[in-house]
């Protein structure tokens, strides 16, 4: 059962597909938006939610990635990752640093094992329904 939603965010610019990738709270990692999934809130509703507070990208869910398990603080945690298209900008709730890369870029900047490895899904699963070439 995951206990945190996250994103791997997209948009097109030209026939290149661009990631999201942005500053952690502390500003000292390169992660993915992501959060605590709040009670009685569904995961898909969570990791939307977190990417408009930490990003301020409103996005459409195109489908779920797998589960990323890691350490967090000292405790076990499991992230329910999505596949999300970015649809428009708004206020972000959060101060964080934004960065659209291409795959090797971001796959290069992030910080943790279990963000490269949803990025990574990501990719595939964007390569596999023909939107990327």
């Amino acid at each position: 059962m995951p206990t945190h939603a996250g994103t791997v965010v997209f948009r097109k610019n030209g026939d290149q597909t661009l990631y999201l990738v942005i500053s952690s709270s502390n500003g000292l990692h390169w992660v993915l938006p992501n959060g605590h999934i709040d009670p009685g809130e569904s995961a898909d509703a969570a990791a939307l939610r977190e990417l408009q507070e930490e990003a301020g990208i409103r996005g459409e869910l195109i489908q779920p990635l797998g589960i990323q398990y890691y350490e967090k603080m000292g405790k076990e945690a499991a992230s329910q990752y999505f596949l999300v298209q970015a649809v428009d900008a708004v206020a972000a709730a959060e101060q964080r640093v934004l960065r659209w890369e291409d795959e090797r870029a971001a796959l290069d900047l992030l910080s943790f094992q279990q963000s490269r490895s949803a990025l990574r899904q990501a990719a595939v699963a964007l390569r596999q329904s023909g939107e990327q070439t």
